[in-house]
């Protein structure tokens, strides 16, 4: 197996994970219910595919705090 480094250039807003299901008109699922306040970002990924969603030009998706702020530094 290779390894690689990506970049991709998105937007992001501060949002738990509640938050986000509740944007995308989800339920959080029951056995995930004691992870509704984790913190988080809702993604945007202006090259990452076709918008999933009517507000949205880009792909969006939700990440981890821990995980994003790991992986992505503001520009």
């Amino acid at each position: 197996m290779k390894r690689y480094v990506g970049t991709k250039y998105l937007f992001a807003k501060p949002m738990t994970r509640i938050e986000y299901n509740t944007y995308r008109g989800w339920v959080l699922p029951e056995n995930e219910k004691h992870l509704a306040n984790d913190p988080g970002y809702l993604v945007e990924y202006e090259n990452g595919g076709g918008p999933n969603h009517p507000n949205h030009a880009g792909y969006i998706s939700w990440s981890p705090k821990k995980v994003f702020e790991d992986t992505y530094k503001e520009v």
